[in-house]
């Protein structure tokens, strides 16, 4: 007997949807076939929804401890759910203490405790003056690295210079694990001065960090993995040309990954001026011809991930102020992955295959969360069943699951839905609703 049977979906078998069933036992997937017949305790009709393999989102900011109040692990894991991600990884900053330590590690665990309704692993941190605990840290189970090369916009957390990158990347390397790096040659920005804070629009925004800074940094990372050995993820590539450089190194041999966001393929920067500094981040939105480039890149397959970047802050650190003052990040956790199916349509196979790679197989892969990223029998029983909306709703601050109903998506039209989302054969949300205690477990990394 398994434990669940769930009847009549569509799933993706090379790039086509066909009817299958799928039944589940002890969490993970026991056969996906058609018309399967088992005795269940549980059986299911999906009624004909579209089922993928749950996101696995590698690059979201939840802020706990210290920062709890501009998010959490329980209302960000639960937007997380809503949205269709089962598995993430949170980044080591902007919570008090950053993860730089092994120490900080653990006291990040211990407040998490289990209020994650979804699975999820944990980034440590490379900043000036920590290359002593970046060994230990993989040790102690971070699935990774993150540094900046520009400011990240808060104190506690210092952006590396070369001389720290180059050692870092030398003690990280032998560990097996990836540096991901925020790539913004900070020589390259040009940031208005306070005086002028007020008069900086969106457009002033985008044009002080253009994308010459993106590739100037890039190229500097570039050099510094190719001495190293160091494998390296680009976070955020907000325009193609930044994939040409990454992709000329990967023929060169270099272990280099390009992640992009939900972000930079929906809005340009005539929306951010539209919607305001609801849709600020850092790389800002680009011009829609590059926006457009960058959407042709993810279906060639240039772009290996796509992450939220989910980055909130409390409302008074992001409304009613400027480009230049207002915190720099997009909430956009819960709505990133199905609005990034409309563009190209749920029931568009190939489409459809190219996003199942992007937002899960390659992610889980690259992070080591074995067991995740796919609909095949024997991993973990993690999907989400979606279904083409009967009534075009448009975004709403009723729907969101943020500590904050903040989001530069308001607003915005949904054709493709989530109508439930499963973690190891559990069902965690149906319908707008959280429908189960947070089951979420900490998923140690395989470094050293």
């Amino acid at each position: 007997m398994v434990d669940t049977l769930i009847k009549n979906l569509n799933c993706l078998i090379d790039g086509t949807w066909r009817p299958r069933d799928l039944s589940i036992a002890g969490g993970r997937i026991e056969a996906i076939e058609s018309s399967l017949i088992f005795s269940a305790r549980e059986e299911v009709d999906a009624g004909g929804a579209y089922c993928l393999p749950g996101a696995v989102d590698l690059h979201v900011h939840f802020n706990e401890p210290g920062r709890t109040h501009w998010e959490g692990f329980a209302t960000g894991s639960a937007a997380a759910a809503a949205g269709g991600v089962t598995t993430l990884a949170e980044m080591p900053l902007n919570s008090i203490p950053s993860t730089v330590s092994v120490a900080a590690l653990e006291q990040k665990l211990g407040i998490v405790g289990s209020k994650s309704y979804v699975d999820f692993g944990l980034w440590g941190g490379v900043v000036p003056g920590n290359a002593d605990e970046l060994v230990p840290l993989a040790k102690a189970g971070v699935m990774g690295f993150k540094a900046f090369m520009s400011p990240s916009g808060t104190d506690d957390f210092a952006n590396a210079d070369v001389a720290t990158l180059k050692e870092a990347m030398r003690r990280i390397a032998p560990t097996g694990l990836r540096l991901a790096l925020h790539a913004e040659d900070p020589a390259v920005l040009q940031i208005a001065g306070a005086a002028q804070a007020s008069k900086v629009t969106a457009f002033d925004w985008e044009a002080s960090r253009p994308i010459e800074a993106e590739m100037s940094a890039v190229r500097i990372a570039i050099d510094l993995a190719e001495a190293s050995g160091c494998p390296i993820t680009i976070v955020h590539v907000s325009a193609p040309e930044v994939l040409e450089l990454i992709s000329k190194a990967k023929s060169s041999g270099i272990d280099i990954i390009a992640e992009t966001c939900p972000h930079y393929l929906l809005l340009s920067i005539a929306d951010a001026d539209r919607i305001g500094t609801r849709a600020k981040c850092a790389p800002p939105l680009r011009p829609q011809v590059v926006v457009d480039g960058l959407r042709q890149a993810l279906y060639d397959g240039l772009i290996d991930t796509v992450g939220s970047d989910h980055s909130p802050s409390s409302p008074e650190l992001k409304e009613g102020l400027s480009f230049y003052d207002a915190w720099g990040g997009i909430s956009g956790l819960q709505h990133g992955f199905p609005l990034t199916v409309d563009l190209g349509g749920l029931k568009d196979g190939s489409w459809m295959d190219c996003l199942q790679r992007s937002f899960a197989t390659r992610p889980a892969a690259l992070a080591g969360f074995s067991g995740k990223g796919g609909l095949q029998v024997g991993m973990d029983a993690d999907f989400v069943l979606m279904e083409l909306s009967r009534d075009n709703p448009v975004i709403d601050e009723a729907s969101l699951l943020y500590r904050h109903p903040l989001t530069a998506y308001k607003g915005l039209p949904q054709e493709s839905v989530i109508r439930s989302t499963w973690l190891r054969g559990q069902c965690v949300y149906r319908d707008g609703k959280m429908v189960s205690k947070p089951i979420g477990r900490f998923i140690s990394g395989c470094g050293v």
